[in-house]
Order: C-alpha cells, then sequence, then structure tokens
C-alpha cells in the first residue's frame, strides 16, 4: 500500500496552517494507516520532532520514522521500555518514562525534552502522541482528556502543532468523542476493499471528503 505522498497530504490537509501550533487527532480502526499517517504528517509539520510513545519503544519508533525523516531530529519520551522490562541510557533526545500509566512523569520528561531541544537552538518542532488507547488502558477517559490538553496547550504556548492517535477498536464512542475536543482538527481512517483512505474535518466544519493513501 503507497503511504501518503506530500502533494496527497497537501491537497486534502492544511498542512500550513496545522503547522502554525494546531492540533489533529488521528483516529480510526486497527490497520488502517494511523501510524503511518502520524508519522507523515510530523515530518511534513517541522523539522524536528518530539513523540510520546506509549506503546513503542525509543530505538523502533525511530527507525519507523527514518523511513519518513531525519531520525536525528526525532526525539522521544519512551513510555513503554521500561513497563517491558528494558531500558536504554538518555541521550539529549531520548527519556524514558516509567509506564504509560504515570501521566505527571510523562508530562515532566515531555517538558524537559521540550526545555533541551530548545537549549540547542530548536524554534519549532512537530509534537505526537502514539497513542492515546494505550493511555485509556490505565486512566478514565476525563483523566486522559486533561492530560493532552496540558499536553496540548504546551505545545499551543510554543505554536507547535501537535498530532495524536486513537484507536477506534480500542475506545468507546463516548470516549473518542470526548477526546476530539481539545484538538483543532480530527483525522478519520479507514481501511476496506479498495484499500486506505483518510478524511479531514476541522472543528465546526463539514467532512471532506475520503482520500485514498
Amino acid at each position: 500500500m503507497e503511504e501518503p505522498t506530500a502533494e496527497t497530504l497537501d491537497s486534502a490537509i492544511p498542512i500550513a496552517e496545522l503547522a502554525a501550533g494546531r492540533s489533529v487527532l488521528v483516529r480510526g480502526p486497527a490497520m488502517s494507516g494511523k501510524y503511518d499517517l502520524l508519522l507523515r504528517l510530523l515530518d511534513a509539520l517541522a523539522d524536528h520532532v518530539l513523540l510520546v510513545s506509549t506503546s513503542r519503544q525509543a530505538t523502533g519508533a525511530r527507525a519507523d520514522f527514518a523511513e519518513y525523516g531525519d531520525p536525528d531530529r526525532f526525539g522521544i519520551v519512551d513510555c513503554a521500555s521500561r513497563a517491558q522490562g528494558r531500558d536504554g541510557g538518555e541521550d539529549a533526545l531520548v527519556r524514558y518514562a516509567s509506564s504509560p500509566k504515570n501521566l505527571t512523569e510523562i508530562g515532566v520528561k515531555f517538558t524537559d525534552l521540550v526545555d533541551t531541544v530548545q537549549d540547542d537552538g530548536v524554534e519549532h518542532a512537530a509534537v505526537g502522541v502514539h497513542s492515546v488507547s494505550e493511555l485509556l488502558m490505565y486512566w478514565e477517559t476525563e483523566r486522559v482528556y486533561q492530560f493532552l490538553r496540558v499536553l496540548l496547550a504546551e505545545a499551543q504556548g510554543l505554536d507547535w502543532p501537535a498530532v495524536a492517535v486513537v484507536d477506534d477498536d480500542a475506545a468507546t464512542d463516548q470516549a473518542v468523542t470526548t477526546l476530539t475536543q481539545p484538538f483543532d482538527a480530527v483525522i478519520t481512517t479507514r481501511r476496506d476493499d479498495d484499500g486506505r483512505a483518510f478524511r479531514y474535518q476541522e472543528s465546526g466544519r463539514e467532512l471532506g471528503d475520503w482520500t485514498a493513501f
């Protein structure tokens, strides 16, 4: 299956508008391309990327991103390694949280990573969260909602764009509806016999057309 090209994204998603500190939630069922779309969007939105990863370890996530952008400009808060009994040394672009259930620690690690890249002269970065679904395994929807609001506010305060992913199969319709509220836009993905597709919708506006990718 083809990955979305820059032209595909630009035709269906207002990349320039999102890049100016706006946020988008990518939602859809399993195997519908949400993770691929997240990485492609992050690369399109900024030269530097900071990812909060609740399920993918730092080494794997960096290798995944290398298919889309520069892995040397990819920072990560790894919430998976220590929870799985593994660990690696922190460096300038890697922070480890103990598990996806420790939201306070994740927030602290994220702020520390932001401070570090700013000290290195980074003025603009795209922020990612993969995946919100993992947080819902440990916390009620309202608590995850508050965590996202704080994280998005921090990114917005810097005029940094943010993209998060939630799996519709791992959350109730009510939970997904609640979690979309802090975001400026929603991208819905699907997979059927014709392949993968997504559509974009800004808050309070009509749904866009389905775009194959």
